[in-house]
């Protein structure tokens, strides 16, 4: 985490708007992983201060995580239950729309299966409820097979599906079946940051496709000693007030 932290301000030390999210697979009631990477043995109320901290404008809670919170639950960090959150910003003076999907299990569906045509018409609506976005993104929990087996659907409305729960993980995938939708899927294990720059802007109403290096670019960055770590989040982690 401490990390992580590093490589965030990295990035804010540019000139560029930055948009930080946060999605599934982040808190320990979500895996069986005891990652101190993750939360390991800290308390809630000091991952809610290291969480603070990186100033993460939107966050997604399982109701397993939004429970292990209670009441410490992290600034920007909102429970996903049975029906899509939408939440707004402008990204230097860009309207975006970020689309929190709720899990296979409020349709019916095991995670390692595809959604239901139910729930994949929530989400879908959602994006449409949201027309006045210039970028619309998805942050799912539905594994890579879920959402391998509905990316041209969610293509047809979303921007950006930044992905997580079962499979592997990826920085950013344009394929030639969706090529407006730029897919990533984040490491269950914390151990990297997915960095998406979005270079060119979709003109609402006219098909657009990505294309690597002209309009969009991705990294994976691996959080590997070689990066230093914040010592401030490593007080904040070990439950230490800072200044």
């Amino acid at each position: 985490m401490a990390r992580r932290a590093t490589v965030l301000e990295r990035y804010r030390r540019d000139p560029v708007p930055t948009l930080t999210l946060v999605g599934a697979d982040e808190f320990s009631p979500d895996t069986e992983l005891p990652d101190p990477a993750k939360t390991g043995d800290a308390s809630p109320e000091a991952v809610r201060a290291v969480y603070d901290a990186l100033h993460v404008d939107c966050g997604m809670l399982s109701a397993g995580a939004a429970a292990w919170f209670g009441s410490s639950r992290p600034r920007n960090f909102f429970e996903v239950g049975d029906t899509p959150v939408t939440k707004r910003f402008h990204v230097g003076g860009v309207p975006v729309a970020v689309i929190l999907f709720p899990p296979l299990s409020a349709g019916g569906t095991p995670e390692t299966e595809a959604p239901t045509p139910k729930l994949l018409a929530s989400v879908l609506a959602a994006a449409d409820a949201a027309p006045d976005a210039v970028i619309r993104i998805g942050i799912s929990p539905w594994g890579f097979e879920g959402e391998f087996a509905v990316r041209e659907a969610l293509e047809q409305r979303y921007h950006l599906l930044l992905g997580g729960g079962p499979g592997a993980a990826f920085a950013g995938e344009v394929n030639a079946q969706a090529p407006g939708l730029i897919w990533s899927r984040a490491d269950k294990d914390g151990r990297s940051v997915m960095a998406i720059d979005i270079m060119a802007l979709p003109e609402p109403g006219v098909p657009f496709a990505w294309e690597w290096g002209l309009s969009m670019q991705a990294q994976e960055v691996r959080l590997t000693s070689a990066i230093p770590s914040d010592p401030r989040m490593e007080a904040l982690a070990a439950g230490k007030a800072v200044r």
